[in-house]
């Protein structure tokens, strides 16, 4: 929750201190380290929990991250690959409100502060130490959110991107600490580790079809949120997108927050049995619905403010929050969607449907992008519909056939 209010927080305050162009040069940097980063890194994470839940009583979770070592450097060099290749394709490294070098270390550490904080987070999330992670990584946010406007008034734009750099690494470093200080004082046998690394690695594998659903996610929402964006609208277009990104992620805050502890939970649940795990996803679905209600109608109702707030076109942002309101929901959903499949092996047909929701979604943007902005937000509306349409029509399906087995 408080990394989540970080970002929103300080994206307000350098709209109102710096202007909404250095908004839209931020947004656009932690867009595009995230967007190459977080295929692997969710991955990561998910695979971290089912195996420390797997494995929490009889193998030190240290050496859980040990196991993930080689598939965290890979990871590490791919998402820096290919956040090269999007800061290259796009203007952000010839900005003149930053300099190119700050910009490429910034971007470096984000990298690996996400994939890194990830990961431990997720053991975390398997071995029952959720409490401890969440006061760890809500001290270091919490000190970076009384410190950002300091930051932004003496560093300006690069100083709060640092912030967001080491608030990126700062919980995975302290994390794996408590984690390397709580292991057992045993030697662990080499071919123990190594079984630990094959069971890393065959999971690893068998997530690539999650994997590439999320690069097209993020390509996606990439192009439509980053590049068509500025191209047919400019900054101010940008930065209209910034703004109201930045308003979902709120609406969105109290269910990503505990997406890790959802993954547990369905993870306990598929060992019970079909029927255990139905009522669980159920159960988790209005639970994340019926939160995300609760954050999504304040922030309608305070929308025209908000639109003063960042001295904004008010008819434009309000009718992005509205239908962003919507995307919420769908949303919302769909978090709880993702990791069922994962935890019936359905990876692959959660590829499928990924591809089939940014097809229309992207065509559609495309379409609607020359005449209105609001294009990006309708666009994310339908992606989100498709595919809470299909997964609830698989899982009814698997359900049956599970029914039938029985």
């Amino acid at each position: 929750l408080l990394a989540r209010a970080l970002g929103f927080v300080a994206s307000l305050l350098l709209s109102r201190t710096l202007g909404v162009a250095s908004l839209g040069l931020y947004s656009g940097i932690l867009i595009t380290t995230a967007s190459p980063t977080s295929p692997m890194s969710a991955v990561l994470a998910n695979n971290a929990t089912m195996l420390a839940v797997r494995h929490r009583d009889t193998v030190p979770m240290w050496h859980l991250l040990r196991a993930h070592a080689v598939l965290l450097a890979g990871s590490f060099v791919a998402a820096a690959i290919g956040c090269g290749a999007m800061l290259s394709t796009g203007h952000l490294l010839a900005s003149p409100l930053l300099d190119g070098s700050v910009l490429l270390w910034v971007a470096v550490g984000l990298v690996l502060g996400q994939l890194l904080t990830q990961l431990v987070t997720g053991v975390c999330h398997g071995a029952d130490l959720s409490r401890q992670a969440a006061w760890v990584t809500g001290g270091v946010t919490l000190m970076a959110l009384m410190l950002v406007y300091p930051v932004i008034l003496v560093f300006g734009l690069a100083g709060v991107l640092v912030q967001a750099m080491l608030v990126a690494l700062l919980p995975a470093c302290l994390l794996g600490m408590m984690l390397w200080r709580q292991r057992q004082w045993l030697t662990v046998h080499s071919l123990r580790l190594g079984v630990l690394q094959s069971e890393a690695r065959t999971m690893f594998y068998q997530a690539l079809p999650n994997m590439a659903a999320t690069v097209l996610n993020n390509a996606t929402n990439w192009v439509s949120c980053i590049y068509l964006a500025e191209r047919f609208h400019g900054h101010a277009g940008l930065g209209l997108v910034a703004i109201s990104l930045q308003w979902s992620a709120l609406m969105l805050l109290p269910v990503t927050s505990w997406g890790g502890r959802v993954m547990r939970t369905l993870t306990l649940a598929h060992e019970r049995g079909a029927h255990a795990l139905r009522g669980e996803v159920l159960q988790q679905v209005q639970r994340c619905v019926g939160v995300t209600v609760l954050a999504v109608v304040p922030v309608l109702l305070a929308g025209r403010w908000v639109a003063d707030w960042y001295k904004a076109d008010v008819t434009m942002l309000w009718s992005m929050l509205t239908v962003n309101g919507a995307a919420a929901l769908l949303a919302a959903v769909n978090l709880v969607y993702e990791r069922a499949l994962f935890c019936l092996g359905e990876q692959k047909n959660w590829l499928r449907v990924s591809m089939l929701a940014y097809a229309a979604q992207m065509a559609l943007t495309v379409c609607l992008i020359p005449s209105t902005l609001l294009a990006v937000a309708w666009g994310n509306v339908v992606a989100l519909g498709v595919v809470t349409v299909t997964v609830s029509v698989i899982l009814l399906r698997k359900q049956r056939h599970a029914e039938v087995g029985e």
